[in-house]
């Protein structure tokens, strides 16, 4: 019997137990706190790598259009050699990520917390994990409206506090989005900086006053620490909305993100040094980066921040990568006063904390830092965030150019003046590449 069928099957006898052992479990979602908006977050140290995409392509954003036959598959892995009891909830939101006025049952069909059971143990590895899976919707879930979503997973011995949160939208395409990324021609912007504009155009929908009716938010490379909210549009003309021309639709071109390859621990992959074995894992460490805030622009491919797990001599990816610990070093002649360095992109979950803040080796004059991360191809890049600042800011040592490739996601929220809930009715990527 496949293994991860056998653990499916114990699993759901267990928790079948346990639920007629203890009838008074109800479920919990996060709808005690409506003060702030929710976002990603990984709140156990034990859980690391955590994937969520539509099925078929890894690295798509977690969106769903409603009335098809699209699934969302979330992927994570808990480092433990045991099976952890887990159970999920999902909560819609409205456009800025607070929780709705709705209740489940007007946006779900289904039980409110349902149990994860599907999982299976890791296998020829040195460093032991369990790996957990999902799919969306499924035979317990099924979805009704679309908008903002999120899923929150928990340990059914703490249904208080969730082991990790994942957004994900559930798209009812009803409006046409056009646009395109350009050279920005703000002066003070020109030159580094790409600018985007792009048309709504929401002919099919009955709207009386389309300026607060409609509602238009702006991410670049998966990134919500710079998100732009409620844009509003410069022009309102025919049934269409035309944004752009606005310093909020301008963003920073960055420079392409560096990367590293560890999907063959028997040599070194590009942007790596040195490969040790110390038990009980393997230690990489990484070529030594140095600072690209000057210079010219050099094309360079890359994932824009996400990675690929994998492992060349295996056949699960999922089960049979390795967990390792890889070391990065940035060469600095002294240390930056003011602030902190991050490594920052989809390994460190789009985030600044203090597991990827770097410190300064005054010995060897450079910043560093080491994590534990699956074996894989990682893009990655160094920010800086000043003391007493929340923004991030990757052009202090990575430089900025108009000519990086960025992917830019529209999205287009309705809520008419006897809705209820944000409706997600327009999504769209724009490459600054590609037309």
């Amino acid at each position: 019997m496949n293994k991860r069928v056998h653990q499916y099957s114990l699993s759901l006898k267990l928790i079948v137990l346990l639920f007629l052992a203890f009838p008074g479990l109800t479920s919990r979602t996060l709808g005690e706190n409506r003060d702030k908006p929710w976002g990603n977050g990984i709140f156990r140290k034990e859980i690391r790598t955590v994937l969520f995409f539509r099925e078929g392509w890894e690295f798509s954003l977690p969106v769903l259009e409603l009335g098809t036959d699209q699934r969302l598959i979330l992927k994570f892995d808990e480092l433990s050699e045991g099976v952890t009891s887990f159970v999920y909830t999902i909560t819609h939101c409205d456009a800025e990520w607070y929780q709705s006025r709705i209740v489940p049952s007007e946006y779900m069909e289904g039980f409110a917390e349902n149990p994860l059971t599907d999982f299976a143990s890791s296998a020829n590895t040195t460093v032991k994990f369990t790996n957990y899976q999902l799919k969306l919707p499924n035979d317990q879930v099924r979805l009704l409206v679309s908008g903002n979503y999120l899923l929150s997973v928990f340990d059914t011995e703490n249904r208080n506090t969730p082991v990790l949160t994942r957004r994900f939208y559930v798209l009812e395409p009803a409006s046409q989005i056009s646009g395109e990324v350009k050279k920005s021609s703000f002066e003070g912007y020109k030159g580094r900086d790409q600018e985007i504009e792009f048309t709504v155009d929401y002919s099919k929908l009955n709207i009386q006053d389309p300026r607060t009716e409609l509602k238009a938010v702006l991410m670049q490379n998966l990134r919500t620490d710079n998100c732009r909210m409620n844009l509003k549009p410069s022009t309102a003309k025919d049934n269409q909305l035309i944004y752009g021309f606005d310093h909020e639709c301008i963003f920073p071109g960055g420079n392409e993100f560096r990367n590293f390859d560890t999907k063959n621990l028997r040599a070194n992959g590009s942007g790596v040094a040195q490969i040790d074995f110390k038990d009980p894992s393997y230690q990489v460490i990484l070529q030594t980066d140095q600072i690209r805030r000057t210079g010219d622009y050099l094309t360079e491919s890359d994932l824009n921040g996400r990675y690929l797990i994998k492992n060349d001599y295996a056949n699960d990816a999922d089960l049979e990568s390795d967990y390792i610990t890889v070391s990065f070093s940035l060469a600095l002649a002294e240390p930056l006063a003011g602030g902190n360095i991050y490594v920052f992109g989809g390994l460190s979950d789009w985030q600044c904390l203090p597991a990827n803040k770097m410190t300064w080796n005054f010995e060897l004059k450079r910043y560093e830092v080491t994590l534990t991360l699956k074996q894989g191809f990682y893009d990655y890049q160094y920010v800086y965030i000043q003391n007493g600042e929340n923004r991030i800011d990757e052009t202090v040592l990575e430089g900025s150019h108009v000519e990086t490739e960025n992917d830019y996601q529209v999205f287009i929220y309705h809520h008419g003046f006897s809705s209820r809930y944000d409706k997600l009715i327009g999504y769209r990527t724009f490459n600054s590449v590609k037309r």
